[in-house]
Parts: structure tokens; C-alpha cells; sequence
């Protein structure tokens, strides 16, 4: 029954496909019918990843297929109207109908023994012909019709189409077609893995390469495409953070809290950023370590095995290899533990020898990792956790980063909110345990954001919002409240944004 209920709440949680806005053509109902196409895949990929029944499986595949094609109908309308007995409008509907050939050819091949490989092959396919289709076609259909809309020929506007997407939007359009060409089999590998509990370190490495591999377009992106490449690196820390084992949210805190320390200390803007780049990825060679040195705390590991799991700072760095604008971050993460003694791991490296931004780090981890007890094996409160700090002035840490990381959690204000009076409680949640909200905190304890699928029992909930509306402020979870939140996700569709407070009170 618990394995079900991980299932349930993994198969509403992951996308195969997931969507974001580059791939909107600026024409509405082709970008409506496109998102439908989506959902209806990932509806496709959450049946196959979690076994449903043949039956199931066809009605699924019928709608998308059935959709498919009335989509392509409305769509070939479009463009007839402004593009009629043109080259590429027959180009264009040459594709889909190469699609409907391509999509029966996989279908015939079926048989009682092979529907799973089937409809993953299909996955595949899909995902890859869907990605490629919009970002490399229809965009580029769309903006000479719209470029046309404004009384342009259609000459003219097919070169302006031309030079849009094959200039600086090309590098973008080619990291994303790299990533999607293999997000299918790879998200549901993740998703089945995740249920068996079996081969999760195999499949999320591979992931981790292919990763990589579409990092290296971002090298070739101008300073127009920073913001897309910082997205990217979120996006690839939050993909880290799905490998069971792996604390979600906790790189984003280590990430913007190393900032505020690298600004306090007038570090110059580049070096910052790769502070930035490194706190997001620093569980990055995490995916390469086996559950048994992932879900214990540090101090039960073995200490002939102490060494691999600190080795995973090595993995990171090398995964990050010959990519230009992290050379730097990776370089923060391979020392992330040496000691300011020279005790450390890998090199032994002492005092300003060691890197910056890998002092900055250790401190800044640490602090949250003595909270959520993941060194110990038990949580700590903020003073408890920042007298460990001080202890350790000198001898694993940087007395400067020690002081400047205490000084910013001081100047950071109580959370008004969480010392406000708390609401009454909703019928979804009345037998849940309210947190003792009558005294102000001294010191901020640390509120991260987490995954639907991390939740469990005694967590602390600073608040879950969907569709930027509240359901939930100031409580203990229990079991009750997760199916509850599992439950509205469901029916209505919205991820909740989901935050907890980190530590003892």
C-alpha cells in the first residue's frame, strides 16, 4: 500500500515533457492545442511508467493520437490562409503526415508481450518529434505568419523568420532539443526506479551525461542568453534533487546564501556568480553514490567509506569538465571539504589556499546540514547549530566566513508572518499539531522549498500554496495533510508550492 501511494504521488508529480514557455508560438490556439498535446503525453508517460493495464494504456494512446490529428487539421488551416500552395506549407504537411505513418508503423509492432517496450519506443519518438516539431517548425511558421500579419511579404517575412531563429535563439533551441531527445526514457526510467527502489545511480549518471552534453551548447550562448542559462543550471539543480536521497531545496539555500556572504565580503561580480553556479550544483556528484551512503547520517557511515561518499566533490567537479563558464564552479565544489586547517579532503589544502568560494560553501552547507541533522542524525536548533560553527572557527572553517554567514543570519528579519497569529484551522488539516507561535525567534531558522514527494510526517510547514492562493500556513504535518495536499494536486491539476522551516525551534 505504501509503495502504491509513492507511486501515485511520483506519477502526478513528474513530467516527461515538461513545458515551459519557449516552446509558445505567439499564435493561441496552436500554443493551447500543443500544451494539450503535452499533458495528454505525459498522461501516456505515467500510465507506462507505472504499469497500468493494456486497456488503459490504448484509451490513453487513442485520445493523443485522435488529438494529434485534429490538431494537425487546424493547424494546416493556419497556415493555408496565409501560406497557400507554398513550399513550406507542403514541407509542413509532409511532417505531419510523416508523423501519422511513423506513430501506426510503432503501433503495428505491438504485441501481448511487448506493449511497455512499445509504448516507451512510442515515448520517444513523441517526445522527440513533438520538441523538435514546434521549436524548429512551427515557431518558425508562426512568426512568418505573424511577421506577415503586419503587411509584410511573405519573402520577406519567411528571411526574418529565418534570421530570428537562427541567430542567438538557435543555441537555446539547441540545448533544449538536446535535453528533450532524451527526457522520455529517461524520466520514466527515474519514475519506475523510484517505486523499485532499484538502479536509480545507473540511470540518473546517464541522465547526468546527457546533461552535460547540452551544457556545452550554453557555452557557445552571448551575454542575450545569460538568463536562459542560469534557468538552465536551476533547472538542472532541481533535476539533481530528484534522485532519492538527495535533499531537495537545500542547493537553492546554500546557493543564495553563499551570495549574500560573497557580496558582504566585496567579492567581484564573475567570482560571486560562480559561488552561485557552485551552490546550485554542489550535490551534483551525489547522483554517483549508492543509497547507503546517501540516506544515512555522515557520522553512521562507515569510515572506510567515509572517503567515497566525500569523493562525490571529486565527481562533480569532473562532471562539470570542459565547460567553460563553470570552470570556476567546479573548482569551488572539489574543495567544498577541505578544512582551514589543512586537514581536509581531497587535497589538504589549508587557510587562503583553498579556494573562496569552497570556504564560503562549507560554511554556508554545514549550517544547514547540522539543522536538518543530515551530519549528526539529529536535528539542531539555529543556536545549537551556529555554536557548532564557532567551535569549528579556525579548524574546518574560515573565522571571516564564519562571522560574515552569523552576521547576515542576524540581519535577516523574523518572518512576520510566522509569528503572527495563526489561522483557523481548515477542516483538511483540524487534526493536525499547530506550531507554538508565541515567541519570536532570535535567529531565522531556515524555510526551504520541497518537492510533494519529500514530504513526510513532523515536518514543519511554513506554507503550501497552489495557483499563488494559500491552502496551508504554520503546522506539523502528518500523514492526514500529505494526502490531503496529494489530493488537491490531483484534482486540480496546480503543483503546490511547498516550504518548511529547517532545525529544532
Amino acid at each position: 500500500m505504501e509503495n502504491k501511494q509513492d507511486a501515485n504521488i511520483l506519477m502526478t508529480s513528474i513530467d516527461v515533457f515538461p513545458w515551459n514557455e519557449h516552446f509558445n508560438t505567439g499564435i493561441l490556439k496552436i500554443d493551447e492545442q500543443h500544451q494539450k498535446l503535452v499533458q495528454l503525453l505525459n498522461r501516456l508517460a505515467s500510465h507506462m511508467a507505472f504499469q497500468s493495464d493494456k486497456e488503459t494504456l490504448d484509451i490513453v494512446f487513442q485520445e493523443l493520437t485522435a488529438y494529434a490529428v485534429y490538431h494537425f487539421e487546424t493547424e494546416e488551416a493556419i497556415w493555408h490562409e496565409y501560406l497557400h500552395d507554398s513550399s513550406i506549407e507542403a514541407a509542413h504537411k509532409a511532417e505531419h503526415d510523416n508523423f501519422v505513418l511513423t506513430v501506426l508503423s510503432l503501433k503495428s509492432k505491438e504485441n501481448s508481450n511487448s506493449v511497455a517496450s512499445m509504448i516507451e519506443k512510442m515515448l520517444s519518438f513523441l517526445v522527440s518529434w513533438l520538441a523538435s516539431h514546434i521549436l524548429e517548425n512551427d515557431k518558425y511558421m508562426a512568426l512568418v505568419v505573424l511577421t506577415m500579419q503586419t503587411g509584410i511579404s511573405q519573402e520577406e517575412a519567411e528571411s526574418h523568420a529565418r534570421n530570428h531563429l537562427h541567430g542567438q535563439m538557435s543555441v537555446l533551441i539547441k540545448l533544449i532539443l538536446s535535453t528533450y531527445g532524451s527526457l522520455a526514457t529517461n524520466t520514466i526510467q527515474l519514475m519506475t526506479e523510484s517505486v523499485e527502489r532499484k538502479q536509480a545511480e545507473k540511470k540518473l549518471q546517464t541522465f547526468a551525461n546527457q546533461l552535460k552534453k547540452s551544457f556545452q551548447h550554453l557555452d557557445l550562448a552571448n551575454k542575450n542568453l545569460e538568463k536562459q542559462y542560469i534557468d538552465s543550471i536551476r533547472a538542472f539543480s532541481r533535476i539533481i534533487e530528484m534522485r532519492p536521497g538527495i535533499k531537495s531545496g537545500q542547493s537553492k539555500y546554500i546557493a543564495e546564501k553563499a551570495l549574500l556572504v560573497a557580496r558582504e565580503l566585496n567579492v567581484e561580480k564573475e567570482q560571486s556568480k560562480s559561488i552561485f553556479y557552485a551552490g546550485l550544483l554542489i550535490q551534483l556528484g551525489k547522483m554517483s553514490l549508492p543509497d547507503n551512503l546517501l540516506l544515512p547520517a555522515y557520522f553512521k557511515i562507515p569510515l572506510a567509506e567515509k572517503t567515497r561518499y566525500l569523493k562525490h566533490a571529486i565527481d562533480g567537479e569532473a562532471l562539470l569538465n570542459g565547460l567553460t563558464q563553470l570552470k570556476e564552479a567546479s573548482k569551488f565544489i572539489r574543495h567544498q571539504y577541505e578544512f582551514y586547517d589543512g586537514t581536509g579532503f581531497p587535497d589538504g589544502l589549508a587557510n587562503q589556499n583553498i579556494p573562496l568560494g569552497s570556504r564560503i560553501l562549507s560554511v554556508v552547507r554545514d549550517y544547514i546540514a547540522y539543522l536538518e541533522g543530515s551530519i549528526t542524525g539529529e536535528a539542531m536548533s539555529v543556536r545549537a547549530t551556529i555554536d557548532k560553527l564557532m567551535e569549528l572557527k579556525s579548524s574546518h572553517y574560515d573565522p571571516d566566513i564564519v562571522d560574515s554567514f552569523i552576521r547576515i543570519l542576524k540581519a535577516t528579519p523574523v518572518d512576520e508572518e510566522f509569528v503572527a497569529e495563526l489561522p483557523k484551522p481548515k477542516k483538511s488539516w483540524k487534526n493536525s499539531k499547530l506550531m507554538n507561535s508565541s515567541k519570536t525567534l532570535t535567529l531565522e531558522r531556515p524555510i526551504i522549498e520541497i518537492s510533494l514527494a519529500q514530504l513526510k510526517p513532523g515536518m514543519e510547514i511554513e506554507s503550501v500554496y497552489f495557483d499563488s492562493k494559500p491552502y496551508l500556513k504554520n503546522c506539523v504535518l502528518d500523514q492526514k495533510i500529505i494526502n490531503n495536499i496529494t489530493s488537491l494536486k490531483e484534482n486540480t491539476g496546480k503543483d503546490p508550492i511547498i516550504k518548511i522551516h529547517m532545525g529544532k525551534r
